[in-house]
């Protein structure tokens, strides 16, 4: 008998995904280090149907980008105050003591923002939707039922009434998430850990308005600002504006990009005193995706 020995180097790779997948059975508790995740510093909606194929395609920002531009994932803004506000199991007591409801897992947070994102934010208002939550360790905490696709948790939103500005304190939006089932994540949780930063890197659509600045029958000068703060946008190109007459027709136009005042030209001949300008759906910029929430109307 001849015995090989090959000597072996073995990379180990960084845990990437961590899971949990619970079952009834009783099981080992040793551990020679406990692996923590970081407190949750921001959150990201998304429709329930939305999921990710695989975990890598949850680790890739590519993927996350393209399911926000198709407005299957709603980043929310930077939270503040984060609490815990569970419920306990409720019971009837008899003779026998009978559980009649399980307690909730239920997070209360504010958002210090603005009257447009606080309106955004209340479009969500008693909906259900699933759950990404960013931690400050650069971590994607989700759920996976099968190992292999990665979706949100189920939570119900509930968007309170906009708190006034004090000496001491901004304005802040007041918001409740009310989980469907506290297992999904005690029971099938992933901690995702990708090379970038989610709380960074997802980012939501901005709203957009344009502001005409002048028109004649050779020239449209425009703006297009942020519709929150009113900075101005110079990114965009000839593709993603649209110029037509009140009818919906397509007037021709040469395109001129945003000067150093933030100010877009289309120039040509014989433009009517009526036109319309608008977006020509979500814009997707290196820094930045927008969406013109408005046409303009000229008169």
């Amino acid at each position: 008998m001849v015995i090989y020995i090959i000597n072996l180097k073995i990379k180990i790779m960084p845990i990437l995904v961590e899971s949990n997948n619970a079952t009834n059975t009783a099981r080992n508790t040793g551990a020679n280090r406990q692996v923590l995740e970081g407190p949750v510093v921001k959150y990201a909606i998304a429709t329930t149907e939305q999921e990710f194929a695989t975990t890598t395609a949850a680790k890739a920002l590519e993927s996350w980008k393209t399911d926000v531009l198709l407005k299957k994932i709603i980043p929310f803004y930077d939270l503040e105050e984060l609490a815990v506000a569970d419920t306990a199991d409720s019971y009837y007591e008899g003779n026998t003591k009978y559980k009649t409801a399980n307690g909730k897992k239920i997070r209360t947070f504010n958002m210090m923002i603005g009257l447009p994102s606080h309106n955004a934010v209340a479009s969500y208002d008693g909906k259900k939707m699933r759950l990404y939550e960013f931690t400050d360790k650069q971590e994607i905490k989700a759920i996976s039922n099968d190992g292999v696709k990665v979706k949100g948790q189920m939570v119900t939103i509930e968007v309170g009434k906009r708190v006034d500005a004090m000496k001491d304190k901004p304005p802040y939006t007041p918001v409740t998430l009310t989980y469907e089932d506290y297992r999904e994540f005690e029971n099938d949780g992933h901690i995702l850990r990708p090379d970038w930063s989610p709380t960074v890197e997802v980012k939501g659509i901005i709203d957009a308005i344009i502001e005409l600045v002048s028109q004649s029958a050779t020239s449209v000068k425009f703006k297009v600002l942020e519709n929150d703060t009113k900075d101005p946008i110079t990114s965009l190109k000839n593709d993603d504006i649209s110029y037509t007459t009140t009818d919906g027709a397509a007037i021709t136009h040469s395109f001129i990009v945003a000067d150093a005042n933030g100010v877009y030209e289309l120039t040509g001949t014989d433009f009517p005193t009526k036109g319309i300008l608008n977006g020509t759906g979500v814009l997707a910029k290196v820094e930045d995706s927008y969406e013109i929430i408005a046409e303009a109307i000229m008169h």
